[in-house]
């Protein structure tokens, strides 16, 4: 096989072994958790790259050494895939133990600084680890998506601190040396082809065909990808009925509602919708799919059956391992089954899968560039290569056009497609479909397209997939609900007052929980103050009709349109004639929410000056954000990541002084973080 006998098996030495357990929602802290994995086995340590959840607390004493990679999703809590690892791991009986005293550990943890709660899953799990017992062998490191380079900020120097710590807190034998980057590691994975013919592909769930009714036609549409379903677990089948663009088509954002009917009975899914998103599995295109089959010259192989029967190492091929855990591939799928429906060529390339690509040419300016691309110190080449222009896997191949990877090493290189998470969009009584093991979900989808400095116009994987899709597509749905119950209103929460600010398509889940909300009448839903912003109030005002319906129910809407003018009196009545046409703080009639008319002067940022942004429309109503502050009211906060949450929060902590109830800033954060005072919930992306 092509590259695989040059490669350098690490050598089994005594006491040299390690665990590298990951926790990862999209993709990144499995993609360190990997590079650190490459990293160790050059160093000659026996070392297991997996999930926590793969794992027993009784398996981690096994190895010499443990590294823990995590990144923290929602309200500072653990991903998915390390739920019941965490869960043994707080045991109460284990706390008046030293189990792991044994145990020696590091911890690399992934956040966004923009979160109330950064990087909180790693702190807790170190905290945790420590109080088992277990000792700290190097220094804990923490990512950030805010800064410049996103997690290769903090990440690239933290790895190499390792590395070198490493060589000298566990130096090798005498007899070893590390393996050399220039030298090729074994593979991870090797596919084979099967001996059985290929059978004929199960047409679409019930024989039925998609339609295009929903969708309208468009030019140069291209061939859309077959609809058959992969054998996910903890998925649903569900059906495409509506695929609508919610802007016009001038606007400069595509914002589609989906409508999905789900084959899901009612109890698989929670009492209530806000929070829950619906995960959306996207396919590659197979004009992309045969134009890699053509450039790795894969054409004799691409429709000949795979064997991915067996989950054994394959066999001949030193230190090749079992199948990924997360292809979800049918029997007796091709090379071209797996391009289409399983592994992401459209991506942009990680540094790993760069480095591997060098010996897999033979053309020694190749080999140079690639090597200069994830070299130490060239990080901003790397990123202007790669990130800047958002350079897919695919643009990467055609630039290096004597590279040829063999087919049998497609799965070592390429990632799983991952897939994509959408809040769901209703809540309450909208959620029942059409028969009793059925329901109706309702998706606000923007699509990801815009342009680079390379001019070229871009597509995300699940945009460009959602984007053509015509009603009557099946699909495979799964679903990730909030770990956390406070927007949970069957328990009495919906009487809280709610604050809630969104912008954009952030509107989704405070959608489903308002909606969720209504469904208790006794007690009566408590006040709710929505700030939504905006672009224009034409454009991309979501659900602006419905919003008006619930004036009379002591709700109040105030949007920011922050492309058009600031409205005068006049244009906030003919807006919202319901309300008094204050351009303050209007009494919907019936809500209770007392008005003011004191315009206070608030400290604005140069980037949003002269702008009509939510924030500004916060610290305009600090006199009714006040009121709900003293209620103990549920605050949430959707949309945007980056400076949208940081400064939505600034504006909450200067309503609060504003508004008197608190008198300095200090005293407002610790009002803001105290959970006696608000639940504070924030979801961006």
């Amino acid at each position: 096989m092509a590259g695989t006998d040059q490669a350098t098996q690490p050598v089994a030495a005594p006491g040299r072994s390690m665990i590298i357990l990951y926790g990862s929602e999209t993709g990144n802290g499995e993609e360190i958790a990997q590079e650190l994995g490459k990293m160790a086995q050059r160093l000659h340590f026996q070392t297991v790259v997996d999930e926590m959840d793969s794992f027993k607390l009784s398996d981690l004493l096994r190895f010499s050494l443990a590294i823990f990679v995590t990144s923290t999703t929602g309200q500072g809590d653990m991903p998915k895939k390390t739920t019941k690892f965490w869960r043994n791991l707080r045991r109460e009986k284990l706390s008046r133990t030293k189990c792991l005293a044994k145990l020696n550990f590091a911890i690399f943890g992934l956040g966004d600084s923009s979160y109330p709660k950064f990087n909180w899953a790693s702190r807790k799990l170190r905290v945790r680890l420590l109080q088992l017992g277990a000792s700290e062998f190097f220094r804990a490191g923490e990512g950030d998506e805010r800064h410049d380079n996103g997690i290769d900020s903090v990440y690239l120097s933290w790895y190499q601190d390792l590395k070198s710590h490493l060589l000298t807190s566990c130096p090798l034998p005498d007899f070893l040396t590390p393996i050399p980057e220039d030298v090729q590691l074994p593979p991870k994975y090797v596919l084979r082809l099967s001996s059985q013919p290929k059978q004929d592909t199960a047409p679409a769930e019930d024989g039925i065909l998609p339609t295009t009714d929903g969708v309208k036609a468009e030019k140069d549409v291209p061939d859309l990808p077959p609809s058959n379903l992969l054998p996910i677990p903890d998925t649903y089948q569900a059906r495409l009925t509506s695929n609508d663009r919610m802007t016009p088509s001038d606007h400069w954002q595509d914002v589609r509602r989906l409508f999905l009917d789900v084959k899901c009975p009612r109890e698989a899914f929670p009492t209530f919708a806000a929070g829950a998103t619906a995960i959306i599995y996207p396919k590659n295109y197979p004009e992309d799919v045969q134009a890699l089959i053509g450039l790795m010259g894969w054409e004799s192989v691409a429709d000949i059956p795979l064997d991915l029967s067996s989950k054994e190492h394959s066999p001949g091929i030193p230190g090749a391992g079992p199948l990924p855990s997360k292809l979800h591939a049918k029997t007796n799928s091709t090379l071209r089954d797996l391009l289409t429906h399983n592994l992401d060529i459209t991506s942009v390339p990680k540094r790993s899968f760069i480095r591997q690509l060098e010996f897999f040419t033979s053309q020694e300016m190749e080999k140079e560039r690639l090597r200069e691309l994830t070299a130490p110190g060239n990080e901003q080449d790397f990123y202007d290569y790669t990130s800047r222009p958002r350079r897919t896997i695919l643009e990467l191949l055609r630039d290096f056009p004597n590279l040829k990877i063999p087919y049998q090493h497609v799965l070592d290189f390429f990632p799983i497609i991952r897939g994509r998470e959408f809040s769901v969009c209703n809540g309450g009584m909208s959620l029942a479909g059409p028969t009793d093991y059925t329901l109706r979900i309702e998706l606000l989808v923007a699509l990801v397209e815009y342009r680079t400095i390379i001019r070229k116009p871009r597509q995300g994987l699940c945009s460009r997939y959602i984007r053509h899709l015509p009603a009557g597509t099946p699909l495979t749905i799964g679903f990730k609900h909030p770990p956390s119950s406070i927007l949970d209103p069957s328990d009495g929460q919906h009487t809280r007052p709610l604050i809630a600010v969104a912008t954009g398509t952030g509107i989704a889940p405070i959608r489903a929980l308002i909606q969720d909300r209504r469904v208790f009448s006794s007690p009566a839903p408590g006040k709710t103050l929505l700030f939504f912003g905006c672009r224009n109030q034409k454009a991309d005002y979501f659900y602006r009709d419905g919003w008006e319906a619930l004036l009379p129910e002591g709700f109040q809407v105030i949007p920011a349109f922050s492309r058009d003018p600031v409205p005068s009196k006049d244009e906030v009545a003919a807006l919202h004639p319901q309300q008094d046409g204050l351009p303050t703080a209007p009494k919907a009639e019936g809500s209770g929410i007392p008005a003011t008319t004191a315009t206070v002067t608030a400290p604005t940022f140069d980037y949003d000056a002269g702008k009509n942004y939510v924030q500004h429309r916060i610290r305009k109503h600090a006199v009714n954000v006040g009121e709900l502050m003293r209620q103990w009211p549920i605050v949430c906060v959707c949309g945007n990541a980056g400076r949208m949450p940081i400064s939505v929060r600034n504006a909450l902590l200067d309503a609060l002084i504003m508004s008197g109830v608190v008198d300095a800033r200090e005293a407002a954060e610790a009002w803001l973080s105290d959970a006696n005072n608000v639940t504070y919930w924030q979801e961006t992306w």
